[in-house]
């Protein structure tokens, strides 16, 4: 069997998922492609449209915030939107590589392909099984564009809420995000602290920024070390070379904090740490919950991140709040109070659902 996977560069946690059924697919031993799906258009028209993101998400998110507002103000079943007439024009570069290269099934993490794939449903070109994955527990604008045999939920509480947008129900399948396995490993927290050479006494702080490195991260940092008695902070950067520059140029010398730029090694350090603070992105805070992670969500990027952030707090598997001076104090009591920390990984694992990718992979099996 072999299966196509269309992410896109806009964030890594489309890539990030389209990862995780990469591995799925593959250990069972069948073949899975990776596309860029912006690529089919142009390489130049990829890049610029990735990095355009990810320069407004990093450095105006206010911004990014007024235009998601925007889309939800527009998105409608009473007709197309005008993301959907965008992607036409790379549609029928995809049909042309679909013609000339057979798959059983066709994975989605990103709308502008799932839009891509919609067209060419409408206009009849024969498809394998598709299916569209929700990288953020929320229904994001334009979805009631798509005509997939599929959609994936993070969660089935957000059911009725894709209901309400347009979507059948009955094509609603609310397996969770996919994560890779390493999240999932039955690891002790002294295991994950040896293999990364880290202190198995004292307390850690994870902070993270996502793929982008966004956020106050060296202001955080600086306020948290003040807070944090006998504690080792660790710093995920991320892709954001410039934020590892400055904060290594800041942190100089102080032994407790540990700053780390990309790196594969994300669910040894979620194990080995006591508490994580994370901006909430779908598949960071998804990684998490599986790993069964006390969390810390820091401030959103306004949209999806900001649902995903209600979403955790009223189910009781995350704590936020609004000051990095809250985000600090509630981390440190979590890291303190073995009964709060109990009962938010016990909330985690009822929540979590981390056979996702194995589900929705069973779904495609079951078609060919």
């Amino acid at each position: 069997m072999k299966i196509l996977i269309l992410s896109c560069n806009t964030g890594g946690g489309h890539n990030t998922a389209a990862k995780a059924m990469k591995e799925e697919i593959e250990r069972r031993g069948y073949t899975a492609i990776i596309e860029d799906y912006l690529a089919f258009g142009t390489q130049i028209t990829s890049d610029l449209i990735s990095n355009s993101y990810i320069g407004m998400a990093r450095h105006s998110p206010h911004f990014f915030g007024m235009i998601y507002r925007a889309g939800m103000a527009v998105s409608t079943t009473r007709h197309l939107s005008a993301i959907y007439y965008a992607n036409i024009p790379i549609a029928r570069r995809l049909e042309t590589y679909l013609t000339e290269n057979s798959f059983d099934g066709i994975i989605m993490t990103h709308l502008f392909a799932m839009e891509a794939i919609s067209y060419l449903k409408r206009r009849g070109f024969r498809l394998p099984c598709t299916v569209a994955i929700a990288t953020d527990y929320t229904c994001q604008p334009f979805w009631e564009d798509l005509e997939c045999d599929y959609y994936i939920l993070p969660h089935e509480d957000l059911t009725e809420e894709y209901v309400r947008r347009g979507l059948p129900r009955d094509k609603l399948r609310a397996y969770g995000i996919p994560v890779s396995s390493r999240f999932t490993r039955d690891d002790s927290r002294v295991e994950a602290r040896r293999r990364l050479g880290l202190s198995e006494d004292a307390p850690i702080f994870l902070v993270m920024g996502g793929s982008m490195g966004s956020g106050h991260i060296l202001k955080f940092t600086e306020q948290l070390n003040k807070a944090v008695e006998n504690g080792i902070i660790v710093v995920i950067c991320g892709n954001n070379e410039r934020l590892l520059a400055s904060m290594k140029e800041s942190f100089e010398g102080i032994d407790n904090i540990h700053l780390i730029g990309f790196t594969n090694k994300v669910a040894d350090y979620m194990t080995a740490c006591d508490v994580l603070y994370s901006k909430p992105g779908g598949l960071t805070s998804t990684e998490a919950l599986v790993r069964n992670v006390p969390l810390i969500h820091t401030a959103p990027i306004p949209g999806c991140e900001s649902a995903n952030s209600r979403f955790f707090e009223e189910r009781g598997i995350s704590l936020s709040a609004h000051t990095i001076e809250e985000q600090i104090s509630y981390g440190c009591e979590l890291a303190q109070n073995a009964v709060i920390q109990k009962e938010m990984m016990r909330r985690q694992a009822q929540n979590a659902r981390p056979d996702a990718a194995r589900n929705i992979l069973a779904l495609i099996e079951e078609s060919v």
